[in-house]
């Protein structure tokens, strides 16, 4: 193996630090550091130093050529180290390729681009991070028309044509459904250390399909816990149902998926999000952010250092 074709991809985001090195020429992740500090737990002037000696094990060995570090995510937003462009749709590897950002404080590296729509109907949305996800997750899929679901606190469905994502829509699903159990009535009640109920989290994507709307079928766990027809310990998955339903019913009016959607998310978030597609006649195929994260990134990492070497060559 080549050390040149080493490189060091970092997801980092405001809860969380992941980075893998990476061989290029075979894909083989040679080695992770699997977590970190996220960016809220950091102050802005402590994340050069942060993410330099985190790397340093990849990054200062000596005898090895020093690989460049390419990092995605919330890293790149107005609250992280340094604000990335969000380039409008449609946008493939190739385009973000384009707009990555270099960091002046930390030689080789590179901030990978957030991507934006807006003026379709009026509409304006910002991804940063999942945008890769997604590029990885056609590549894992061998596809190149697919819509996707990628679960989160604030959860994407996204429709990608001819490898380029053309448009997309955030659910504030799981910030929603943590501001209920932490802020509202709900929560006072809520037993969070009881084990996951299957039975309440259906009964919640039931609820999801009467009529009345999402702010009613909230309040619904307050009701039915008062009556006994809901226990402390079922509030949380009854409450994850019911969100997560709406959110799939209402990305089915708006994207017509069809049968088939990539669902791109942790293994946490796996078994809810199947559950609730398959309940509305959808075939989910999963596939993890992790490896989706990874591919993607290598795509884009492919294509800028393909971008460098021309543009030395034309010099």
């Amino acid at each position: 193996m080549s050390e040149q074709q080493r490189v060091i991809i970092v997801d980092w985001g405001a809860k969380s630090f992941r980075a893998w090195l990476v061989d290029l020429e075979t894909d083989a992740v040679l080695d992770e550091i699997p977590e970190g500090r996220g960016m809220r737990d950091l102050a802005r002037s402590e994340f050069p130093g942060y993410c330099r000696a985190v790397l340093s094990r990849w990054r200062d060995d000596p005898s090895q050529v020093r690989p460049p570090v390419y990092m995605a995510g919330m890293v790149g937003s107005v609250l992280g180290w340094l604000t990335a462009p969000q380039p409008p749709l449609p946008q493939g590897p190739d385009d973000l390729a384009e707009h990555v950002v270099p960091v002046e404080e930390m030689r080789d590296t590179w901030i990978v681009p957030g991507v934006r729509l807006e003026g379709e109907q009026d509409r304006v949305d910002v991804m940063r991070g999942e945008e890769v996800q997604i590029f990885g997750a056609i590549d894992a899929a061998g596809c190149t028309d697919a819509t996707l679901c990628l679960p989160g606190n604030h959860s994407k469905w996204a429709e990608v044509k001819d490898g380029r994502l053309i448009r997309f829509t955030t659910s504030m699903t799981g910030e929603i459904f943590q501001t209920c159990l932490d802020h509202t009535i709900l929560g006072q009640p809520a037993d969070r250390k009881a084990p996951w109920s299957d039975s309440a989290f259906e009964r919640g994507l039931l609820q999801s399909a009467r009529p009345d709307g999402l702010l009613h079928h909230i309040f619904t766990a307050r009701s039915r816990h008062l009556y006994g027809d809901l226990g402390g310990g079922e509030i949380a998955p009854f409450l994850s149902g019911l969100l997560i339903g709406h959110e799939v019913r209402a990305m089915e009016d708006s994207y017509h998926p069809g049968q088939d959607i990539l669902l791109v998310s942790a293994d946490a978030l796996r078994g809810p999000y199947e559950a609730a597609l398959r309940a509305c006649g959808h075939t989910p195929r999963w596939i993890s952010a992790k490896e989706a994260t990874q591919r993607g990134v290598r795509a884009v990492v492919a294509r800028h250092q393909k971008h460098r070497a021309e543009s030395d060559a034309g010099r």
